[in-house]
């Protein structure tokens, strides 16, 4: 799976393992665990691990559909719909199931509360149950009671539990209920609906004030002191955001904001009007007549929300979310956009948004019926009959002087009177109109209508006067250039009633009677060569939006003739591409529309912000001139995908504090499970002969995680080592003794470290001190004896022969033993170099040694049943990335593939890399059956996958060749047929797999 890169839509496609999320928890490291229908999912801004419990038996199955999550210290509770109540370890990644046998009232649960450390509420259908243990509860024996309820509950279905301030809340089949800290359950009594009536979801919050979420009464809020309620309901006029009355879940945000899961998709009450608003699922506009059921939610303290959808997976809101309001088209009342291409944009005098499509023709919005958070009522504004269909393109608005409302289209212009619509068309019916593509607007100083168009300049002197051609270049100019300028985009007229006009071969400036006084294309410095758009900031300073990037015209004391351009673009790096449109806020601030987003720039200080789709805008491409600001201060920005509208004053910098954290670390493809430390550093002992060890690691950057840097030091070292957006380090030859790693992540300025790893390396046996103590005990030995044979010569020949021949031998076993230290260190130097010898050092994978060594000897294995299989797998046009983006860029991708073949195998098969691009997997007999489910599953996740290198984010495919071994086969025969098929997949069109054919078919 590629890294998220700040998409918001989660799906099997992204490594989820189901795409109903049913629950949610954030634990206190900041993961994000899911529970879905077939398993438990954790997040980590990057990628989903999966955990299932192990065991045939009923309970282990019937555990993987998990509808309620609970996180306490290293510990999640996981309510289960047939695996009862299943208790998952962190650290240990075990699992642990109680069941009816147990004691639970049911195997079928619905939701969990933890109202302390070691007491937990089960809900179900038959039903409401507590636990209490004392310790660890993988270990501890656990006591359930059954809670009875009153004689006044109807019905024993419980559907949701909440631990409030003012005790347990309990939503049931039957209304709402309270328990008390000593088990009593007594009914709550909602004003409204009559019971029995269906409760799914409770909030508390803040103290004092409950929300009750039901199936089909809506949704209320009780203040428990006053026992005031107030009851929210579609159709109301503070309740536009809701559109259903069945409410799944709900969450508290910061601000005093509830969000609202409902079946029409994600809600919020927002205080600041104490109303309910819409926030939209990315593809509810593309899907008509279908509902988005909501079933969990999670906010961060920013508030940030994850929305889990039934069947339709994960979705991540930011923040940003709630500021912009998006209007696309849709299939359902109110109505909606006609067309999803906007193309014009206009803010009348009496408030009302006009909008004009690419093939939707004109539509208004009352300024009474734009209310942030609810969905707009689009009034269409046809034509007459007779006008033809290129009349439905409309370009431009402008509303002149006296009210009237004019409308360009690519069958000229129309006008009419905004509070009485009668359109008016440039020419009568049937006539065709010069010039028909009017793109763009602007009435002068004298009231009179300048008309670009895509054949040329136009201008009407008055209301009914035809309209003139006005020259933009005359027939001594290049003929290229001529035809170019036909094509005009942009029109301005500054303070000495010069018009400035922008085409798609420059910039031209002429006077208020017409007459050129200046022509400026890229070779006289405009960073490129179509001006689509002029701006004058209020500060004075001239402003193009050009092909080629934001332009600032620089003035200097000459006249319009002595211009030049400073390209901002360039400058201070905005991202690439083209400037379509800019727009002034009140506070000074330049918007700038293109094909990469949205961009905030500060014309003073030069800084800039982007914001993309995932932030919550439209779409990534605005088209032309589609903007406008109204009265109140907001913008609307029209693009590709409909209308983008907010206030920029609410546009805040957020930032999520990234929380560096250990997602994996393996050793040899093998898990290890590092050990708590002092304070939340983990703790790992290492042989000093230990092999690489591979840390993956993570910012819990949910927003933006592509935007995050990495980088670390150890043994608190002066720098760290950047790491970029890699986030996995491999550790080897770590000298003996104790070393603390530590990571430092970088959100987008908001930078956190922290010790997350203590490792101890435990030193060879000749470097510890009992070995030192023997030693000098040996010498002083060795000592005392040279000294008694020196005495002893002295005290006679024979007795000086016998006490040489005794120490020749001494001096013999000395020498054996420092000879078999010496081989015993060459052994050790040999284990290393051969395991260095077998590493490809690129990927960190065995490289061809190791695999012909693995290869031959799972050839030499008699068998009988299933073969020994290989998977031979090539990237797909690698050259070509490499020539494009750099040998540098290659390898990032050749690692990227080499994490993936990792994370994909299994201890029994064998991946690692033949050479160049191309790589090996070896199936043992074991494994052989699972061969070709493996391939497509690494063909899957591969199409998936982007990497990043600099600011390019690639793609690629692989190919793959399989073949099983057969009797007799020799590595170089079994390799050829699997090259044999691979050719065969590359020739069949790459980005598949084939399987060899039987060598005597």
């Amino acid at each position: 799976m590629g890294t998220a890169q700040a998409e918001t839509e989660y799906t099997l496609a992204d490594g989820l393992s189901q795409n109903s999320v049913l629950s949610m928890a954030r634990d206190e490291d900041g993961f994000l665990w899911l529970g879905t229908e077939d398993g438990l999912n954790r997040f980590d801004g990057y990628e989903f691990r999966v955990f299932r419990p192990e065991g045939s038996n009923a309970l282990a199955a019937g555990a993987n559909y998990i509808r309620a999550i609970q996180a306490s210290g290293q510990h999640l509770f996981l309510a289960t719909n047939g695996g009862g109540l299943a208790i998952f370890d962190r650290e240990s990644e075990r699992f642990r199931l109680l069941g009816v046998a147990d004691g639970l009232p049911a195997e079928h649960l619905n939701a969990l509360a933890m109202v302390g450390p070691q007491a937990l509420y089960a809900a179900s259908r038959n039903g409401l149950a507590r636990l209490q243990w004392q310790g660890d509860p993988m270990l501890a024996e656990i006591t359930i009671t059954p809670l009875p309820f009153g004689e006044n509950a109807r019905q024993r279905d419980v559907w949701d539990l909440h631990a409030g301030a003012s005790g347990l809340w309990i939503a049931t089949g039957d209304g709402v209920f309270r328990a008390d800290p000593q088990g009593r359950v007594e009914p709550v009594p909602v004003p409204g609906p009559e019971r029995p009536f269906n409760t799914d979801a409770l909030l508390e919050f803040p103290a004092g004030v409950l929300w009750v979420g039901t199936w089909s009464d809506g949704l209320f809020r009780i203040d428990l002191v006053s026992g005031a309620m107030r009851r929210f309901l579609p159709g109301q006029e503070d309740t536009r955001g809701l559109r259903t009355p069945r409410v799944h879940s709900l969450k508290a945000g910061p601000g005093g904001t509830v969000f609202i899961g409902t079946d029409r998709g994600l809600s919020w009450f927002d205080p600041g009007c104490d109303c309910v608003k819409q926030l939209e699922h990315r593809r509810s506009a593309r899907v008509a007549g279908r509902g988005f059921t909501l079933l969990a939610l999670e906010v961060d303290e920013l508030g940030g929300v994850f929305a889990g959808f039934w069947g339709e997976g994960l979705v991540r809101f930011t923040p940003q979310d709630r500021v912009f309001h998006v209007e696309r088209k849709r299939d359902e009342s109110p109505p909606g956009l006609n067309h999803s291409r906007v193309r014009a944009l206009l803010e009348d005098r009496a408030g009302d948004l006009w909008v004009g499509s690419g093939g939707g023709g004109v539509q208004r919005v009352a300024a009474k019926d734009r209310i942030a958070g609810a969905p707009w009522q689009f009034e269409s504004l046809p034509f007459p009959a007779q006008a033809p269909e290129a009349a439905r393109l409309a370009w431009h608005f402008v509303q002149d002087r006296s009210g009237r409302l004019w409308v360009g289209t690519d069958d000229g212009l129309y006008w009419t009177d905004p509070q009485r619509i009668d359109w008016q068309r440039e020419r009568p019916y049937g006539e065709d109109v010069p010039m028909p593509g009017v793109r763009n607007m602007l009435e002068d100083s004298r009231q009179r209508l300048w008309v670009a168009s895509s054949g040329g300049l136009g201008r009407i002197d008055a209301p009914g006067m035809p309209r003139q051609r006005i020259p933009i270049t005359d027939q001594s100019s290049d003929p290229s250039f001529r035809r170019q300028d036909e094509s005009v985009h942009g029109l301005y007229q500054d303070p000495e009633q010069r018009l400035w006009i922008g085409t798609s071969g420059g910039l031209h400036i002429m006077d208020a009677d017409g007459t050129v006084l200046a022509h400026y294309r890229a070779s006289d410095g405009l960073p490129g060569p179509i001006v689509w758009s002029i701006y004058r900031h209020i500060d004075g300073s001239l402003w193009l939006a050009t092909s080629g990037g934001l332009a600032r015209v620089v003035l200097n004391g000459k006249g319009v003739e002595g211009l030049t351009f400073e390209d901002m673009s360039g400058r201070v790096g905005l991202p690439h591409g083209g400037v379509f449109g800019i727009l002034g806020d009140r506070d000074g601030q330049l918007w700038l529309t293109g094909n990469r987003g949205l961009i905030r720039f500060h014309p003073g200080t030069l800084e800039y912000r982007a914001w993309k789709q995932s932030d919550g805008i439209a779409s990534d491409e605005f088209t032309i001139n589609a903007l406008t600001r109204g009265g109140d201060g907001w913008l609307y920005l029209g693009g590709i995908d409909g209308i983008t509208a907010f206030d920029p004053s609410l546009l805040r910098e957020q930032l999520e504090r990234p929380r560096p954290t250990l997602t994996r670390v393996s050793q040899d493809g093998v898990a290890l499970h590092p050990t708590a430390a002092s304070g939340d550093i983990a703790a790992l002992q290492l042989d000093h002969a230990h092999a690489p060890i591979i840390l993956d690691f993570s910012g819990l950057v949910f927003d933006a995680p592509g935007a995050a840097r990495y980088s670390y030091r150890l043994d608190g070292a002066d720098d760290f080592t950047e790491l970029g957006a890699r986030r996995s380090l491999i550790l080897d030859r770590l000298p003996s003794g104790s070393h603390v790693l530590e990571l430092a992540v970088d959100n987008r300025g908001r930078r956190e470290s922290r010790k997350l790893l203590s490792i101890e390396v435990i030193p060879p046996l000749s470097a510890t001190l009992p070995f030192r103590i023997a030693l000098a005990l040996v010498v002083l030995v060795v000592l005392a004896l040279l000294y008694l044979w020196r005495v002893r010569q002295l005290t006679g020949q024979r007795r000086r022969l016998e006490s040489q021949v005794t120490n020749r031998t001494r001096e013999l076993r000395a020498q054996k033993e420092a000879l078999e230290a010496t081989a015993e260190a060459l052994v050790v130097a040999n284990d290393k170099l051969k395991s260095l010898s077998l590493i490809d050092p690129l990927t960190s994978l065995p490289n061809r040694r190791a695999l012909i060594d693995r290869t031959e000897a799972e050839l030499s294995k008699p068998f009988a049943g299933t073969p020994p299989i290989l998977a031979l797998i090539d990237l797909d046009h690698f050259k070509r990335i490499n020539d494009e983006h750099g040998h540098l860029a290659g390898d990032d991708v050749l690692r990227d593939f080499a994490r993936l073949l990792t994370a994909q195998s299994s201890s029994n098969v064998m991946v690692g890399r033949w050479g160049g691009e191309e790589f090996l997997a070896v199936f043992s007999p074991a494994q052989a059956d699972g061969a070709t489910q493996w391939a497509e599953r690494l063909l899957a996740q591969v199409r998936t996958r982007r990497v990043v290198h600099g600011q390019i984010s690639m793609t690629y495919r692989v190919s793959i060749g399989i073949a099983p071994a057969v009797p007799g086969d020799s590595m170089n025969s079994l390799l050829g047929r699997a090259d044999h098929a691979l050719y065969g997949s590359k020739a069949d069109g790459r980005d598949r797999l084939q399987l060899a054919t039987d060598p005597e078919s």
